[in-house]
């Protein structure tokens, strides 16, 4: 199938799936679950399937920003509809599939990544598949924080003043789970994510001794994925250790992606589009 009609299938579908959640979120009428969940899976198929496509050409693998980005993304949605057949959150949704729909219009003006070395490499493919499933994983668990910051605010701020902003408040709230299952929720996501993350450093060290005959390679990409692996670990250590939760678990959870976010896609983005690839 051609790519422009895989598209114009996709990108609507993707952007459908947001719609019906902001429905579920802000409308008075909330669509059935089990069109939700139809439209979400026929949304994931024929992106998914867009991907490959891009993914794997003629002349090999290709691979960089963009499809990074469109990656992450898909894979996150994939997570996100995963989840909703336990713990449904209309509000995350609502996050995660227009972002995933905006993500796949990127190849459009940035245009699509080349073909990379080492693609055919079993060990790369390896290290590659859990990197990006470590970043999907942890983003959802930051935009699972982003949701609970929403909520905990809403649940002690001061009654809103008009009659509007608290049903909005009221409705919002009504869409989630309690706190306490949203946070165990988050720190399921970060136990999973971390120890894909941890993975991905492992296999990492391993195919740089591969390629280059060194098992340290020390770079922007190494430096910002070895902080955040060390700051989850604090999170997740502080939570085993002291019961860390609320605000404080949320911002080393967001600041912890950020930092990682750096380590692959901030670099580079630095690397292709602002020194234009002079490598």
């Amino acid at each position: 199938m051609n790519n422009t009609i895989l598209y114009a299938l996709a990108v609507p579908l993707l952007s459908a799936s947001g719609g019906l959640a902001a429905l579920n979120v802000f409308g008075k009428w909330s669509a059935p679950a089990a069109l939700n969940r139809a439209l979400v899976a026929l949304a994931l198929m024929v992106s998914g399937y867009l991907l490959g496509t891009l993914l794997f050409q003629t002349d090999g693998m290709h691979f960089g920003f963009v499809l990074g980005l469109m990656c992450v993304a898909w894979l996150a949605s994939l997570v996100a509809f995963a989840e909703s057949f336990f713990n449904r959150v209309p509000l995350l949704e609502l996050i995660v599939f227009p972002l995933c729909a905006f993500v796949f219009l990127l190849p459009l003006w940035m245009g699509e990544d080349s073909a990379i070395r080492m693609a055919g490499d079993h060990l790369f493919q390896l290290h590659l598949l859990i990197a990006l499933a470590a970043y999907s994983l942890l983003g959802i668990a930051a935009a699972h924080g982003i949701v609970m910051a929403f909520q905990e605010k809403a649940l002690h701020q001061p009654v809103a003043t008009t009659q509007e902003n608290r049903m909005v408040r009221e409705r919002l709230l009504d869409q989630l789970p309690s706190l306490l299952t949203m946070e165990s929720i988050l720190f399921r996501q970060l136990w999973a994510g971390f120890v894909l993350l941890s993975l991905t450093l492992i296999t990492g060290f391993l195919f740089s001794e591969e390629w280059s005959g060194s098992s340290w390679r020390f770079d922007h990409k190494t430096l910002f994925a070895i902080i955040s692996w060390c700051s989850f670990a604090v999170l997740l250590g502080g939570r085993v250790v002291f019961g860390w939760r609320g605000k404080v678990a949320l911002r080393w959870c967001l600041g912890s992606y950020a930092v990682l976010v750096l380590a692959y896609f901030g670099t580079q983005f630095v690397l292709e589009f602002i020194l234009k690839r002079a490598v």
